[in-house]
């Protein structure tokens, strides 16, 4: 017989107590109406946006729920519906605004214009600025750093941006910057690996002619949207009294069935919809672990974040599944920036602006993980490139693990991956 432990059945009475009536209801007709007039290609992507949205609301009505998760909608070409899904979430949102294009000025401004409201529910707002790839791309270093410093800093309540006063140069002026925030963009775009780490990631892609949804027309379809906010609104307020003790917030966000999942920046983000799927009641904890569980699947074959993670992910993926008697001792960047281009050509065939990234980019990228290049055997001979067990420490210590799979690779990717690197 195992040992029960009695705060943690405590904790979990007290976490059920806590369902509010109609949450599971207003949460499934949010699902609805998103599905109407969105497309995705996983069921799981329309419990992430549902939840975070229901979310926007709780944190307009809990002043000491500490996490703004962010949400990022991407997909490989255009037409995929990214920006319809930031009109349709910024309309049943609390306090959303959809802003088209986002500067670090601009953002601050409407932060602190809400932040000073007195209105109950006001503050804060949630952004949706759109076309995320003209912000972080290749051929905008440097331009994007006051921006990010407050997506990531706003990502927690309280979280100030200090400038300098205009006129008086010995003041400072403090801007909050807290809020959720949605935003959309190519995959092309190069995000920060602190911002991705604070981002629930949906890919998408163009839906075929026997999957699009409905179309959206304002006048026609706003007041159906209209409704579903007010109903999370009301659901909200309802459910912001039954966490106004700080022991009742603490068991929703340390909730067993939470934790033992998740850890670090991952339980930050997802405490925050599990939290909200617990208030709800019904099917949606369930849902937002199934959630959960695909999001951290396709984490482990899917690589976002700095060129230099993805680099990192693709000779991973060229690599880890060969067995280790295959392996030369060594790979050298020319066979590295190869192997990238094959199979990370999006990122890595203009890279930089220029035609596809070169051996020196690779040496740059990887001294980012602490890797030096030195002479070592590959299997070409002996060059300047990377020992295998360091690259291997770096991914181990970089990227998601990956998904076990006792299936054996498939001879074609054998022969790819063979044909470059075999000794």
């Amino acid at each position: 017989m195992t040992d029960i432990d009695p705060q943690a059945v405590v904790r979990t009475l007290r976490v059920q107590a806590k369902v509010t009536p109609g949450g599971a209801d207003a949460l499934t007709e949010t699902e609805k109406v998103i599905r109407r007039f969105v497309w995705l290609p996983e069921p799981h992507q329309f419990d992430v946006l549902t939840l975070w949205t229901a979310y926007t609301h709780l944190l307009t009505r809990c002043p000491e729920l500490p996490i703004a998760p962010r949400l990022g909608i991407f997909s490989g070409a255009p037409g995929s519906g990214k920006t319809r899904a930031l009109e349709i979430l910024s309309r049943i949102a609390a306090n959303g605004q959809d802003v088209g294009s986002l500067s670090a000025a601009s953002m601050l401004r409407i932060i602190g214009a809400a932040a000073s409201g007195d209105e109950p529910g006001s503050y804060p707002v949630t952004l949706f600025p759109d076309e995320l790839d003209r912000t972080y791309s290749a051929h905008s270093a440097g331009s994007q750093d006051d921006l990010t410093i407050i997506l990531n800093s706003g990502y927690k309540r309280g979280a100030v941006v200090v400038r300098a006063h205009k006129d008086k140069q010995q003041e400072v002026i403090r801007y909050p910057c807290f809020g959720p925030v949605a935003f959309a963009g190519l995959a092309t775009a190069k995000l920060p690996d602190a911002l991705i780490t604070r981002t629930f990631l949906i890919h998408t892609k163009r839906a075929r002619r026997d999957e699009r949804p409905d179309s959206f027309l304002p006048v026609a379809h706003g007041p159906d949207l209209e409704k579903v906010k007010s109903t999370l609104a009301e659901w909200a307020a309802e459910a912001a009294l039954q966490i106004t003790d700080p022991a009742d917030m603490l068991s929703l966000l340390l909730d067993d069935r939470i934790t033992a999942v998740t850890d670090g920046r991952d339980h930050e983000i997802w405490s925050c919809l599990f939290s909200t799927a617990v208030l709800a009641g019904g099917v949606w904890p369930k849902r937002c672990l199934a959630a959960l569980q695909a999001a951290q699947d396709d984490a482990a074959d899917r690589v976002d974040g700095s060129a230099s993670a993805r680099l990192l992910g693709a000779l991973r993926r060229y690599y880890a599944s060969r067995p280790a008697h295959m392996w030369p001792i060594g790979v050298s960047k020319e066979d590295a920036a190869s192997a990238a281009i094959n199979l990370d050509p999006l990122t890595f065939e203009r890279f930089g602006g220029r035609d596809e990234v070169r051996a020196e980019d690779v040496g740059a990228l990887l001294r980012e993980h602490g890797l030096k290049a030195v002479r070592v055997r590959t299997a070409h001979g002996r060059s300047y490139g990377y020992r295998w067990t360091d690259i291997r420490d770096a991914w181990e210590r970089a990227l998601p693990p990956l998904v076990e799979n006792d299936e054996e690779p498939g001879e074609e990717a054998e022969e790819t991956a063979g044909s470059l690197f075999r000794q």
